[in-house]
């Protein structure tokens, strides 16, 4: 389905001069006047389930800012009640759909949960977008993607994180892949939207640099294979990145050094203790800051040792092979819809196997059904959780939500917040002290994830290439995955067959305060119009492309933005450890207090989706144990 100019260009401002407010305001400075965003701020959404739910909704965005803003401050007390239940779990992404999953197989006959999301659709951030083109059917991700096939699990029970829930739910380990035809030229593709940026996969996609130059530029490509070789590089800028790429050591296991790791970030350790100099800190920039939300001089050295990076692992490691990583058509989306599935059958329709529950059509009627044990309510904003009496000692918890422009409440035994930390903060009206003080840690950045659909991407088979960097403009990254052949999302891995370009932009500003690089990232983010997004992304490619036949108004055919406010928790230095003198923040958020308990995904410090689903899990159990 080709898009037509007018769905990219109409009504693009969200208010006069909104749009170009320069990318170093801080958001601070002009956030008491982002109030309100419209469809025109949203833009595009694609076709089929998931065209009105593309990263944060204008609803959400304004609602969000209306409790920011102590809208809903002032709620009667006195509310009428009016549903009650034993649970209720507000956030529907991985976290929330781990504790529903967990209520359904351990509840007490009897007991009712309601699950509060507010976006039209469940799964955080792993979501995805659809289009049409050319009669093909093409699927994206939002936002969360990629992963490693874990171990088999006999026993499910008995382990956490990804290989409990892969083995649970059965999940195909061989999973079908299109192939590339050996007609055309020999490439390489990553299976993801994130393997490309990582050093150690990076060899295993057919990848390009591009370097600026007074007459346009010019391309590398697979640099690191030639040992930078082939780059406009000087010799010792190529130096100082072969010693950052080839750097290991055998010292940093055990508790001792993990916890003095997490005293540093990550570029502090290169450049501090290794000795390196700052340009293996910029380089690493490119995949932390798309992993992390922001780059390495935020996040700690001891997440830095568990992504593996360079300068942190021994010879054996270091020389040990990576596995495949893998993508389903819309990322993460996938194992969201898993969990859907098991937890109300026939919301998905179709059967219990693979290209059902991936592609199968949604039926929202049996999200909130009337007797259902466990209920799933969307465009439900919770504004008010709070305890019926002294939390030591209530036996409930009053919510309160919009929908629709109205609120409601609702009365539960207990309440797990499987909502994002800068949410909770604001939500929860009884929130201890120290739970406020262990959320001023949590530094949340934003991201945008946008997806072209092309008719062809003949321009980068051109230049040999099926994914691309380069340092300035739009983002920094992009890449054409090799499709999973799915229901029926079954798209030609063809040159000049329909693909999606997607693009994972963060905003990151190093040197400033984290608190600062968070803030005017999420200024830039909300405050750029649709529209001027769409020319950002015309402009570059045609930058990148236009030399080996990339024509931006015959190539594209529809563009969706995904904007994540509040994407990632940055995992800065001091996140992961106690100390003498205090908890971990997430330690804290962990303990709960009186019938609210805590599990969103940020309490890992790296969200990912088996993890997130273990938060949620032991959440509703704490809960549980209580109800």
């Amino acid at each position: 389905m080709k898009i037509t100019r007018r769905d990219f260009v109409n009504g693009v401002l969200m208010g006069s001069g909104a749009a170009l407010l320069k990318p170093n305001m801080a958001f601070s400075a002009a956030s008491s006047n982002l109030n309100r965003v419209d469809n025109s701020w949203y833009g595009y959404g694609g076709v089929g389930d998931y065209s009105s739910s593309h990263g944060n909704t204008p609803e959400v965005v304004n609602t969000a800012h209306r409790l920011r803003d102590g809208e809903f401050a002032s709620l009667p007390a006195n509310m009428a009640i009016d549903e009650e239940y034993d649970l209720l779990i507000v956030g529907g992404g991985m976290a929330g759909l781990g504790a529903a999953w967990h209520f359904k197989k351990n509840a007490k006959p009897g007991q009712k949960c309601l699950m509060l999301d507010n976006h039209p659709l469940f799964g955080g951030e792993a979501k995805e977008n659809e289009f049409e083109v050319n009669g093909e059917t093409l699927i994206a991700p939002q936002g969360a993607n990629g992963f490693f096939i874990p171990p088999h699990a006999d026993d499910p029970e008995k382990v956490s994180g990804d290989a409990r829930y892969y083995s649970e739910f059965n999940i195909p380990r061989e999973l079908p892949y299109g192939e590339w035809s050996s007609k055309f030229k020999p490439l390489k593709f990553c299976r993801d939207n994130f393997g490309f940026l990582y050093w150690r996969t990076e060899n295993n996609t057919s990848i390009g640099r591009f370097f600026e130059k007074d007459n346009g530029g010019e391309w590398a490509n697979d640099i690191w294979q030639n040992e930078l070789a082939k780059t406009p590089l000087s010799n010792e800028k190529r130096q100082a990145l072969l010693a950052w790429y080839n750097s290991r050591t055998d010292d940093l296991n055990g508790d001792g050094k993990s916890r003095w790791l997490d005293s540093m970030s990550y570029k502090d350790y290169l450049e501090k203790e290794l000795k390196l100099g700052s340009q293996g800190a910029a380089e690493a920039d490119y995949f932390m800051a798309g992993a992390y939300g922001l780059g390495s001089d935020a996040i700690s050295a001891y997440q830095a040792r568990d992504t593996m990076m360079p300068g942190m692992l021994s010879k054996e490691e270091f020389e040990s092979e990576m596995p495949r990583r893998n993508s389903f058509p819309g990322g993460n989306s996938g194992f969201a819809r898993y969990f859907l599935k098991g937890i109300k059958p026939s919301a998905i329709s179709g059967s219990d196997n693979f290209d059902d529950i991936i592609t199968g059509t949604i039926n929202f009627s049996e999200l909130d059904k009337q007797g259902d044990n466990i209920r799933i309510r969307l465009n439900a904003t919770a504004v008010s959780v709070q305890h019926e009496g002294k939390a030591e000692s209530a036996s409930s918890v009053r919510v309160v939500y919009s929908h629709g422009g109205k609120e409601y409440a609702v009365r539960a035994k207990g309440v797990v917040m499987a909502s994002g930390g800068w949410v909770n903060k604001h939500v929860v009206r009884d929130l201890p002290d120290t739970f406020h003080q262990a959320y001023q840690h949590f530094h949340h950045a934003p991201f945008l994830v946008a997806n072209v659909a092309l008719n062809n991407w003949r321009f980068m088979y051109e230049l040999g290439i099926t994914g691309a960097r380069w340092q300035d403009g739009f983002g920094y990254g992009c890449n054409i995955r090799q499709p999973m052949m799915v229901g029926r999302h079954k798209p030609a891995l063809d040159p000049d067959k329909p693909a999606v370009l997607t693009f994972y932009v963060p905003f990151h500003s190093p040197g400033l305060p984290i608190q600062a690089q968070v803030s005017k990232g999420r200024a830039e983010l909300f405050y750029t119009s649709y529209a001027d997004y769409e020319k950002q992304i015309r402009a570059q490619m045609t930058k990148l492309f236009a030399a080996s036949g990339f024509d931006h108004k015959r190539d594209i055919q529809g563009i969706i933005l995904n904007r994540w406010g509040h994407a990632y928790v940055v995992p800065t230095p001091g996140f992961f450890f106690d100390t003498k003198e205090k908890q971990a923040p997430s330690n804290v958020i962990k303990q709960g207090f009186g019938r609210i308990a805590f599990g969103h995904s940020e309490l890992n410090g790296f969200q990912h989706w088996g993890p997130a689903a273990d938060q949620g899990r032991r959440a509703m159990q704490q809960l549980l144990d209580i109800v």
